[in-house]
C-alpha cells in the first residue's frame, strides 16, 4: 500500500501543493486583517479564542475541501474518464489497493493540511496581535483541551466532507461536477441562519456529513471491486 501510495504521489504536483498552501494561509490570515479595518467587526471576530478558532476551522475547512476535489479530479476522475485507470487494473494489484491508495492520499492531504493550517493561522493572528493590538481582548497561547478536541474532531470530520464530490464527480466522471459540487457544499456549510450562526457551528452537522463522505469512499471502492465505472 505505501508503494502504491508513493507511485500516487508522483502524479501529485508537490511544489505547486506547497504553492497552494502558502497561498491559503496567507488569504485566510489577510483576511482577518482585513477585519481589523473595523473596530466593531473585529471585535466580534476576536471576541475570544474558542470564537477566533471557529472562525478560522471554518475558512479553513472551505479552502481544503475545495482543494481536495481538485486532488480528487486529478487522481480518480479524469483516470475513469479518459480510460487510464484500466492499464492500471491490467497490473496484479488489486482494484481496492489501487483506489484505497488514491483516496489516503486525499484524505492525509486534506487531514493535515486542516491541522497545519488552523494552527499555523491562528498562531499567526496571535503573534499579530501581541505587535500591533488587532483586538483587545487577549488570546491564549495555549489553546484549551476543549479547543484541541474540537479542533482534532473538524480535522476527522473535514477529511470525510472532502469525500463528498467524489460522488458527484463519478456519476458522469465530470471534473466540473466533482469541483463545482465541493463549493456548492461549502456555500451550504457555511450560510448564516436566522441566529445569525452557520451549520458549521454545530459539530454534528459536519461530523455526519463526515461519516457520509467516508461511506461514500467505501462505497465507490466496492463498485470498483465488482466492475467497471
Amino acid at each position: 500500500m505505501l508503494n502504491l501510495m508513493k507511485l500516487e504521489m508522483k502524479r501529485v504536483n508537490t511544489r505547486g501543493m506547497l504553492l497552494t498552501f502558502l497561498l491559503i494561509n496567507g488569504g485566510i490570515i489577510g483576511l482577518f486583517l482585513l477585519v481589523c479595518l473595523d473596530a466593531e467587526a473585529a471585535a466580534e471576530f476576536y471576541s475570544s479564542t474558542s470564537h477566533l478558532m471557529l472562525l478560522i476551522e471554518v475558512f479553513v475547512m472551505a479552502a481544503f475541501v475545495i482543494y481536495a476535489s481538485v486532488l480528487l479530479s486529478t487522481l480518480i476522475i479524469d483516470e475513469f474518464k479518459n480510460k487510464t485507470i484500466t492499464v492500471l487494473y491490467m497490473y496484479s494489484i488489486e482494484r481496492r489497493k489501487i483506489l484505497m491508495a488514491k483516496l489516503l492520499i486525499v484524505s492525509g492531504i486534506t487531514f493535515f493540511s486542516f491541522l497545519i493550517s488552523s494552527v499555523l493561522v491562528y498562531y499567526s493572528l496571535y503573534f499579530l496581535n501581541s505587535l500591533i493590538e488587532l483586538t483587545p481582548v487577549t488570546l491564549t497561547f495555549v489553546l484549551s483541551l476543549k479547543d484541541m478536541a474540537h479542533l482534532l474532531l473538524t480535522a476527522i470530520a473535514t477529511t470525510g466532507i472532502s469525500l463528498i464530490p467524489l460522488f458527484f464527480g463519478m456519476m458522469k466522471y465530470s471534473v466540473p461536477a466533482t469541483i463545482t459540487s465541493s463549493v456548492l457544499l461549502i456555500a451550504v456549510l457555511s450560510s448564516v441562519l436566522n441566529s445569525g450562526v452557520n451549520l458549521f457551528t454545530f459539530i454534528g452537522i459536519p461530523i455526519t456529513l463526515g461519516i457520509i463522505g467516508f461511506t461514500i469512499a467505501y462505497l465507490v471502492i466496492k463498485k470498483a471491486v465488482r466492475k467497471d465505472f
